[in-house]
Parts: C-alpha cells; structure tokens; sequence
C-alpha cells in the first residue's frame, strides 16, 4: 500500500478516488486536481508507460498517496480482473470517476466482439461501478461522477443495430454512448436513493486533448490542429 501521511488540509483529505482513464487529457487533470485537494488516488490505464509517466506527475505536484491499475476496459473481462485487483488493494473507495472514453472513426471490434465505442464508453462504466457499489456504499457519503458529453443530445440507442454492423458512424456511435452513460446515471441514482451513494452525470465542456487521435474523424484531422494554434 503507497498511501501513506496525508496532508493536513484540503477539502479532499481522508478521501479516496478511483479514476479511470486517468493517463492523459480529463482524467490526468482531474487527478492532479484531487492530489492538491488531498485526496488518496487510485488510477486505471491502459498502458504501463503512460500510466507510469501519469504517476510521476501527480506525485511531483503533490507527493500524492497513489495506487495504480493497468487494465484495457474495453475488455469486460480485464474490468471484472481490474476491479477484483482494485477491491483487494483499496481500503475504501469515497468517489468513481468513470472517465474513460474514445472516440473511433471506423468501426472496431473489441477482444469480446463488441463495437468499442459502446464497449469502452458505456459497458466498461456500467460493469465497473457495479463491481466496486458495494465498496462504495460502505462510507458514510460516497459518489459516482461518469463523464458524459453534450453529444448525448444527438444520440439515440438503436437496439436493432447497437453494435453498428449493418450501419456504422464514428459520431453516431459516440453520440450513442454518451446517451447510454446518462441514462445509465439516472437510473443508478434512482436505485441508489436512500443509500449514501450518489451518482451523477457529467458534461466536461470543450476541452483540448488528444481525445480521438488515435482514430480521428476528418473534421478532427482539420480543425482541431488550426483551434490549437489560434
């Protein structure tokens, strides 16, 4: 266990944060934002090297209690491994941050035959927070915060073609998946109530990353360059 002294101020002490998605853009800021405000962090990524490199700032900003997870999420069976590792290591987990996500232009099939946009945006969140609520609801107050997008006002859950096999559009399917994350929150919230969990949904608002670069839409490839630069 890395977690050791804790700081003695900050509206975030004694607090533990699992956050996903953590090695780079939203997630990566967001860690470093808790570390100052004191809180114990655990973070999961994909990729040893950038969850390492991830590390090593969060640590030189605040000399944070860390723990780190390297699972691919877009695998249901990683996430039910990483979530078995998480509940053997943390103590307690006070706050969810599903913040995992991407964005593909051309269709991908994930290790479980699953779209991965879905797969990735949407299931990896729901079966996560599932295995961990438990955990969660042994504290006296405890949150689930999912990283969603304004893009769920243009999305729609085709059920007859969830998987996009017979049709496939790298906006719609992302449009698709920040819809399922809401909708997902609501209901989480709804069941949760009269228990010390909450769960809400979030719009991060337009930020600059390098979220979709790995497979970027055109509008990406000529845009987002040029906003970077003015």
């Amino acid at each position: 266990m890395t977690w050791a002294m804790e700081p003695v101020s900050g509206p975030m002490v004694g607090k533990s944060v699992l956050i996903t998605g953590a090695t780079s853009g939203i997630g990566r800021a967001t860690a470093l934002g808790l570390a100052r405000m004191g809180a114990n962090l655990a973070i999961i990524g994909r990729d040893r090297v950038r969850i390492e490199d991830a590390a090593r700032e969060i640590r030189n900003a605040d000399g944070a209690r860390l723990e780190l997870f390297i699972s691919d999420l877009s695998s249901l069976a990683e996430v039910r491994d990483v979530a078995d590792e998480v509940l053997q290591t943390l103590p307690r987990i006070h706050v969810l941050i599903n913040n995992v996500g991407g964005y593909f232009d051309t269709r991908h099939l994930t290790a479980d035959g699953l779209e991965r946009t879905f797969a990735l945006n949407h299931h990896a969140s729901f079966l996560l927070t599932n295995l961990l609520l438990e955990k969660l609801k042994q504290n006296a107050s405890a949150r689930v915060v999912t990283v969603s997008s304004n893009a769920q006002a243009t999305g729609r859950i085709d059920f007859s073609d969830l998987q996009g096999e017979r049709s496939y559009s790298g906006a719609r399917a992302y449009s698709q998946s920040k819809l399922a994350n809401v909708l997902f929150s609501y209901e989480l919230a709804r069941r949760l109530k009269g228990t010390p969990v909450t769960a809400n949904a979030v719009h991060p608002g337009l930020v600059s990353t390098s979220f979709g670069a790995e497979d970027p839409a055109t509008v990406q490839k000529i845009f987002i360059p040029f906003l970077r630069s003015s």
